[in-house]
């Protein structure tokens, strides 16, 4: 049975993808009877695998919970369900990407006004562009939404609960971040060993296979370990995460729907 992932290459070099990709599933699989297959990216540039063999549907099981599946088809969308996606783009409004390639693209727009009242306290001056920056919300970043309101060819939502709950754990930790895109783990782990930042960081949290979350320890500023990390992962994105930034900017308070 042929699946697509919700995960990108981005701009990670297609064969290091391959292979992380097919370890990771790998690793997913243990000691099932099923057998992957990596197969070309889908129209859209989603990851596609085909998975064969008696214990298939276990299988894909798991890969839904490690990744993520696209929705085979825009009936599957329902009100008041919760999608995984990720940033397609954040001007205005959060545009967010569930996967839905047929018949045509069609994508999740959470409004302005709700982000403020979910992450800005209801703050209504606080403007999309702060938003964006404060909780490192560029495309590619992984995210979970609530559907509110369907239409043909583009939905309304809010960040579900369960990504509320996300933001609010890591501004209650306190800790900085640095929030890493198209980078694999791998390379990722090589980058803090050369710039010998072990001692800054707590921890690394894949949020996905190209996108991770690096925990700073107390008094290390997310800010300042970027240029160490980025000199080695030049093609990949770094954004700092900064809870008492968060906090002055838009207050302490996040909302669920």
């Amino acid at each position: 049975m042929k699946i697509a992932l919700l995960q990108r290459k981005g701009r990670v070099d297609e064969e290091r993808f391959y292979t992380a990709l097919q370890n990771a599933l790998d690793d997913l699989k243990g000691d099932l009877t099923a057998e992957i297959k990596i197969q070309p990216f889908s129209r859209y540039g989603w990851t596609v695998v085909d998975v064969a063999g008696d214990d298939t549907e276990i299988l894909i099981e798991l890969i839904s919970q490690k990744f993520g599946l696209l929705p085979s088809n825009p009936s599957e969308i329902e009100v008041q369900g919760n999608y995984r996606g990720t940033v397609r783009s954040f001007d205005t409004d959060l545009i967010v990407d569930i996967g839905i390639e047929h018949p045509q693209p069609a994508y999740v727009r959470v409004k302005l006004s709700s982000l403020r009242a979910q992450l800005a306290d209801g703050r209504g001056w606080v403007p999309s562009r702060e938003i964006a920056e404060l909780y490192c919300l560029v495309p590619g970043t992984p995210i979970s939404i609530r559907v509110t309101r369907l239409a043909s060819n583009e939905y309304e939502g809010w960040l579900s609960d369960s990504q509320i709950s996300q933001f609010s754990d890591w501004l209650s930790c306190g800790l900085e971040r640095v929030q890493v895109y198209d980078c694999l783990k791998t390379r990722l782990d090589f980058a803090i060993s050369r710039a010998k930042l072990e001692r800054d960081i707590v921890s690394t949290e894949q949020l996905n296979l190209t996108t991770h979350t690096v925990l700073c320890k107390v008094g290390t500023d997310a800010i300042g370990i970027i240029p160490s990390l980025g000199f080695t992962i030049k093609q990949s994105e770094l954004k700092a995460f900064i809870p008492k930034r968060i906090q002055e900017k838009c207050g302490g308070t996040l909302n669920g729907v």
